[in-house]
């Protein structure tokens, strides 16, 4: 990317991560507090996820104040610059994992949560190690290794939230 056009994706971005950290601290205030527990509240699972939707907000709006004194605002959208962003590597690899975390969250509750998250891993995995020009038969370990990560990381992650965190997972 061109350093004339950092202001405009800081711009675009820090939007993304106002939106993002104000997601996270939403959904975190919507934890549960473990207070009929009489458990002290800086234990509850939700803190340190809040703690950063309010880091990641903060930094955003950073981000978002340093691109408006760089005029960052003015995009100059027009068709090629939009055929040049959609058709640009990065920003396809954007929506490839924006698509498989939208297809985990519409998943979460109704397939067991480590189920969805093995499939997640291994998604993500394939998507970005697989070589598509390359033939199937010589990419079995990258396979075999997203399968593999997948379920390690998929039951690792289930057990350290239900039984150490103790959140119930969907």
């Amino acid at each position: 990317m061109k350093e004339s056009n950092m202001p405009k994706a800081d711009f675009a971005t820090s939007i993304f991560l106002i939106v993002f950290g104000g997601a996270i601290l939403y959904f975190s205030i919507k934890m549960p507090r473990f207070a009929e527990r009489h458990v002290n509240p800086y234990s509850a699972p939700g803190l340190v996820p809040g703690l950063l939707g309010i880091i990641i907000g903060s930094l955003g709006i950073i981000l978002l104040v340093r691109s408006i004194i760089r005029k960052g605002y003015k995009l100059n959208l027009n068709s090629k610059t939009l055929k040049t962003f959609f058709t640009d590597q990065t920003t396809i690899r954007i929506i490839y994992s924006i698509v498989v975390s939208v297809a985990f969250w519409v998943l979460l509750g109704r397939i067991p949560f480590i189920v969805v998250t093995a499939l997640y891993v291994i998604a993500f995995i394939i998507i970005f190690e697989y070589k598509r020009n390359e033939r199937l038969r010589t990419q079995w370990k990258t396979l075999l290794s997203a399968v593999i990560v997948g379920v390690l990381t998929s039951v690792i992650v289930t057990y350290t939230f239900q039984y150490l965190f103790l959140v119930n997972l969907p």
